[in-house]
C-alpha cells in the first residue's frame, strides 16, 4: 500500500492496466467539491477495466492540487476512500503535487483470464449491439451542476448522480466477458465509441434510434458521453443468456442494432436514415 516508493503486488492471472486523467474545467467543474472530484476520477478510470471484463485489483492516484489547504486534501481523500470501500479495491500509492489547475491521473489494474478479455476488435458480422442503461442522463446531470440549481426533483437527483458517481458495472462485466464478442465503455458518446469497435473489427454498424434508451436531445445523448455505460456485441446464439444475465444483475439493456459488412455507423429513425454530424467528444477538435 501507500508509504513506500512503490507498491508491491502479485497475481496468478493475467493483468490488465489502464490510465485515465481528469482535468478541471474539462472533465469536471473546477469548483466541484474535492470529495466528488476524487470519486468521479476513480470511477471513470475503473470503467476501462469493466469494458474489458476484468476484476478490479488496485488503483494508483496522482493528484495535482491547486490548494495548499489541508482540509481540501482531506476531503479529496474521503472521496477516494468512498470509492475504495464501495468497490472493495485497494489504493496502492500515487503522487501529490501542487499546480495551477486540478488534475487527477489514475492508474488502474485489473485481473482476468486472457481468453475472456473483451477486445474492441472482437465483433462479428451480424452480432447484435447492446447498450446498458439510459444515455444522456449524465449530460443532463452536468447541466444541472453547471446551473447550480439547488432544489432538485427526484429524477434530477438521479441525473446528477449519473455524472458525479457513475455506476461502474464490474461484477456484471466479468460475467459478460464470457458471452460478448466485443465491448467498450461509453465515455465519449455512443457514436464515437461504437465507431472504435467498427474500426477495430473492420465492420460497419446499423443502429435504430427508436431502440436506443436515451433522454433529452438525441444528438447530445448519442455524442456527448460521460455515461460510462457499456456498449457490447453478442452473437445470436447467446441472446437468451445475455437477457438472463442482465435480469440477474438488474441491469437495463437495449438491443439497438447489428454489426454489418462495410464501414462506419448508419443511424435510422422510423425506417429513414438520418445524419448526425457530430461523431463524439474529441479533446483535440
Amino acid at each position: 500500500g501507500p508509504g513506500d516508493d512503490a507498491g508491491l503486488f502479485k497475481s496468478k492471472k493475467e493483468l490488465i492496466f489502464s490510465t485515465d486523467t481528469s482535468v478541471a474545467n474539462v472533465h469536471f467543474p473546477k469548483d466541484l467539491e474535492p470529495k466528488l472530484i476524487a470519486y468521479r476520477a476513480c470511477a471513470v478510470a475503473a470503467s476501462d477495466i469493466a469494458a474489458c471484463g476484468g476484476k478490479l485489483k488496485w488503483l494508483s492516484i496522482a493528484l495535482t492540487a491547486n490548494s495548499k489547504k489541508k482540509k481540501w486534501i482531506l476531503e479529496f481523500s474521503k472521496g477516494i476512500k468512498e470509492f475504495s470501500d464501495n468497490y472493495k479495491v485497494p489504493i496502492i500509492g500515487g503522487d501529490l503535487t501542487l499546480g495551477k489547475e486540478i488534475s487527477v491521473s489514475i492508474g488502474v489494474c485489473g485481473e482476468i483470464q486472457k481468453k475472456y478479455f473483451m477486445k474492441r476488435s472482437g465483433a462479428k458480422e451480424n452480432d447484435h449491439i447492446f447498450v446498458t442503461g439510459v444515455l444522456g442522463e449524465a449530460f443532463i446531470g452536468l447541466n444541472l451542476l453547471s446551473d447550480k440549481k439547488k432544489k432538485l426533483s427526484s429524477k434530477e437527483k438521479i441525473y446528477l448522480k449519473r455524472f458525479l458517481r457513475p455506476d461502474i458495472k464490474i461484477a456484471f462485466s466479468q460475467e459478460l466477458s464470457k458471452l460478448a464478442n466485443s465491448c467498450i465503455d461509453i465515455s465519449d458518446g455512443l457514436l464515437g465509441d461504437l465507431n472504435h469497435i467498427c474500426e477495430e473489427s473492420k465492420l460497419g454498424a446499423k443502429i435504430y434510434l427508436e431502440d436506443i434508451s436515451f433522454i433529452g436531445d438525441y444528438k447530445n445523448a448519442l455524442t456527448w458521453g460521460d455515461d460510462y455505460q457499456l456498449c457490447f456485441t453478442v452473437s445470436n446464439a447467446k441472446l437468451k443468456r445475455i437477457y438472463k444475465l442482465t435480469k440477474a444483475h438488474k441491469i437495463k439493456i437495449s438491443k439497438i442494432g447489428s454489426m454489418k459488412k462495410g464501414e462506419g455507423i448508419s443511424v435510422f429513425s422510423n425506417g429513414r436514415k438520418i445524419t448526425i454530424n457530430k461523431a463524439g467528444y474529441n479533446h483535440f477538435k
